[in-house]
């Protein structure tokens, strides 16, 4: 079983350019200059109901915003008992499916917590006895395209896939199709990414920057690319979904984010347009066979001898005291995040404000635009500001606006004590590596 990171570079051959009209080597086109506000999604946030119907206006009893986790279990497996009432437990309202369980035994339990489900690679007799399931986001039908198939296989398996969605269509035509990819990155990667793009319904990408290869990670700049990217170039026809990096991968070189830092790449992708999150991953003998750890509240140091999933000929992951401590600590970092994001769908599926500030930072900092924002509408007429920095170095941020302000104050509890209003149109903040800011901002 592969998991959907296990890529390595491939050049852009000489063939590719025939093939993909504008590849000119290695060669991307140019994004538009990067800048601290966000005003995408002005119009609408393409999303979709629990049922995977595409919507573009927010309706509170029809709108959903997925908080999901890669791989989740149901059931016994490898001496654990796996229960979906755990991700329930933990704020997910999403569950993505290890393929290799009992599919139907575990959307009867989604169906009974009210979870949605992702059916990864979903079997065809399956799909058209189960479609009617309430609880049935969307149906995975590809897994990192441009990552692992050629631009020499790449006609075929796109006219496949469009052959493939066109059935599922005939049977469950509401059902939303989902494509899982790479961030669009890479120069050998990127002409394969753009063709896979508008395929599905939905397109989810990864993007993890924690590793050792990058280290130090002093920017997390590159998920504000590959979402901003992804958002701007589907056009607002589609959800974008963020799959933001909760696990490590000690033989690959991948290390477990901090609670900050995960927060930082979440908040980045939201302020960048994504409309949905899923965490990769939950913890189980499926990934440790892939060398991963992932995230659980009661993880297993050895899952004994299981099937070599991936083919990779070794052993499954055996993680010490400290690793496991890790995991079981970023899972509950991970389900505060979850409730955090509950409370603030309402607002990130809301059509973006014309609210626009501009900011001006003191720090050593390496990018042009060190802080994002973006400005959403909020309960009581209030407006919700996020400010995220995406640099790993603290920052004083001084705010205009173009709106005077009656009052601002954090959105959530927490303290701010830096925070000030220093005239009615420009305020003065201070924000910690990677930090996220959550501002309730009240208008004349």
């Amino acid at each position: 079983m592969r998991l959907p990171f296990h890529a390595f570079p491939r050049l852009c051959a000489s063939w590719l350019l025939a093939l993909l009209p504008g590849c000119q080597g290695l060669t991307l086109p140019a994004d538009p200059p990067a800048k601290a506000q966000q005003v995408m999604h002005q119009g609408g946030v393409p999303h979709t109901d629990r049922l995977g119907r595409l919507r573009h206006s927010y309706d509170p009893t029809q709108s959903f915003f997925p908080i999901g986790i890669y791989h989740a279990m149901q059931g016994e497996a490898f001496g654990k008992h796996h229960d979906l009432g755990d991700f329930a437990a933990a704020g997910f309202n999403t569950v993505h499916l290890w393929p290799v369980q009992d599919i139907d035994a575990a959307l009867n339990a989604a169906e009974r917590l009210g979870l949605q489900v992702i059916v990864q690679h979903p079997d065809e007799t399956l799909a058209r006895r189960r479609h009617g399931s309430p609880a049935l986001l969307a149906w995975m039908l590809e897994d990192e395209p441009s990552q692992f198939i050629s631009a020499a296989q790449l006609p075929a398996r796109l006219a496949a896939f469009d052959e493939q969605a066109a059935r599922f269509k005939s049977f469950d035509p509401g059902r939303a199709t989902l494509l899982v990819d790479g961030p669009g990155i890479a120069p050998n990667h990127y002409w394969r990414w753009r063709s896979w793009l508008p395929k599905a319904d939905i397109a989810a990408q990864f993007n993890y920057p924690f590793a050792r290869s990058f280290d130090p990670v002093l920017d997390i700049e590159r998920v504000a690319l590959s979402v901003s990217r992804a958002v701007r170039l589907a056009g607002g026809t589609k959800p974008i979904w963020y799959i933001a990096q909760s696990f490590a991968d000690p033989v690959r070189g991948w290390y477990m984010p901090t609670s900050e830092q995960l927060r930082a790449l979440v908040f980045t992708a939201l302020v960048h347009g994504a409309s949905g999150v899923i965490h990769f991953s939950y913890d189980s003998h499926g990934t440790r066979d892939g060398d991963v750890l992932g995230i659980s509240p009661a993880p297993l140091a050895d899952h004994g001898n299981v099937p070599d999933y991936d083919n990779s000929k070794r052993s499954a992951l055996k993680v010490d005291a400290a690793q496991l401590a890790a995991s079981r600590a970023l899972w509950q970092s991970v389900a505060d995040l979850n409730r955090e994001l509950a409370a603030l769908a309402p607002s990130l599926l809301q059509p973006t404000a014309a609210f626009t500030c501009r900011v001006e930072t003191a720090g050593n900092h390496r990018r042009s635009q060190p802080i994002r924002l973006l400005a959403k509408p909020a309960d009581t007429g209030d407006l919700l500001l996020i400010a995220v920095n995406i640099e790993a170095v603290a920052l004083k941020a001084g705010i205009t606006c173009d709106a005077d302000i009656v009052a601002l104050s954090p959105y959530s509890p927490a303290a701010l004590p830096a925070m000030r209003l220093e005239t009615p149109r420009r305020f003065h903040d201070e924000m910690p590596p990677f930090g996220v800011r959550l501002y309730r901002v009240r208008l004349k």
